[in-house]
Order: C-alpha cells, then structure tokens, then sequence
C-alpha cells in the first residue's frame, strides 16, 4: 500500500464531544465519555437506559445538552446543514399529513434535501427489505418495522454525510435483519474507499450489543449514569 492510498492515512473526525451532559427534560442526567468519531462505521452500544437514543438526539442537534460541547469539525459553519445529517427518530409521531403521504411521496420530498442522494442505491434497498409492495400505501398503513426499513433505505441512500441509526434491528423479521447487517458493512472506512474513492460519510448505529456479524471500524459504550 503507497503514500497515496487513501486507506493508509487516518479518515477524517467528523464529530466529537467533549464533557457532554445530556438528557430528556423528564428524564435523568446522563453522560458521553469524551469521543471523536471519523469517516466510517461507528457503534454505540449500551443497556436499556443508558441514553443511546437521547445520545443520537443530541448529536442530530434535536436535543440540546445540558453542558459540555458537540462540535462537528466536516462542517464549514460548525453545524451541518439539513444536506449534510440523516436522523429519523423511529419513535417520532408522524404528523396527520406525513400519516396520510405515500411512502413514493415521503421518499421524493426527503430526496430532494439530500444532493448526494443515490435513487439506484434507495431502489436496491428497498428490493433488499421486500418493500416495493408497500411503497404506495400511506405511511399510515406500514407496520412499525416496515417503517424502520423506510428510514433505514432513506438514511443509507441519502449521501448525508453524518448519517444516525437508532436499534437498527428493533421489530425486524430475520431476512431483514440479515440485510441490515450485511448493507451497514458498506459504510466502513474501507468499503467507502474502494467504492467511492473516499470515506466521506460518518454513520453511527446504536444498539444493546456489538451486533454479530458487523465489523465495525469504531465502539463506544454507554453506561448506566
């Protein structure tokens, strides 16, 4: 491997925190342990309540933390642009006309926000979780794992270049998971750079384990405050 290769110089740090306190209003103070997360694959694993949802929240910028910094150093005004950040709260209530779109017409108004967004890689996905029977129906009609698969096809296809997955495995049958599992392996350092040239997306996962079968560039453990 020369001078050259991208694979041989350390990926860019896209994200870090330093001191960061942070929380629900309604629920306990929980703590980040000072991390910087690079161009790559990353985890964040941990028990139930240690904060892994409210940790991403925060990082999105949805959540303000209760002290410490979030600095996002990919980022030219120092906060990234609706382009540059994929996060869809799997829990989030769906306004009554979200509820009443179909998921065609979710997907092309999310579409439109990102410019790197690849349509043949979001149409690969959704072959992949046996969506396409679905994509007429209004979100509504989706089941809670059918809707985790919408997010997941849209996070993996919009380009963002900080992209945040919450329990990527949660209501999922087997085939489902499998293709989770199988498609984050194409954000890791490497695989970026064998296939775009370059690492230029930061995606961080949470779940309550390591998650067999993901060789993950980075893990961060949460733990109970």
């Amino acid at each position: 491997m020369n001078a050259t290769d991208p694979r041989s110089s350390s990926p860019p740090v896209m994200l870090c925190t330093s001191v960061l306190r942070f929380g629900f209003a309604a629920g306990p103070e929980l703590t980040c342990p000072d991390h910087a997360w690079a161009a790559g694959l990353h985890l964040v694993q941990g028990d139930e309540g240690v904060g892994k949802t409210a940790l991403l929240c925060t990082l999105a910028g949805e959540l303000k933390q209760r002290s410490g910094e979030v600095q996002y150093p990919f980022a030219a005004s120092g906060k990234p642009l609706a382009a540059d950040l994929f996060w869809q709260h799997p829990r989030t209530v769906l306004s009554e006309a979200e509820s009443q779109s179909t998921c065609r017409d979710w997907i092309a108004r999310r579409a439109k926000v990102y410019p790197l967004w690849l349509e043949v890689d979001f149409e690969r996905h959704i072959e992949g979780f046996a969506l396409n029977e679905h994509m007429h129906k209004p979100l509504l009609a989706l089941s809670t794992g059918s809707l985790r698969k919408l997010w997941m096809a849209a996070a993996w296809a919009s380009g963002a270049a900080l992209t945040l997955i919450d329990e990527p495995l949660a209501a999922l049958d087997k085939p489902s998971m499998r293709y989770v599992q199988e498609t984050l392996e194409e954000f890791t350092h490497e695989d970026q750079i064998e296939r775009f040239g370059e690492a230029r997306r930061c995606v961080i996962v949470t779940h309550w384990d390591e998650m067999e079968g993901v060789d993950w560039d980075d893990v961060l453990t949460l733990t109970s405050p």
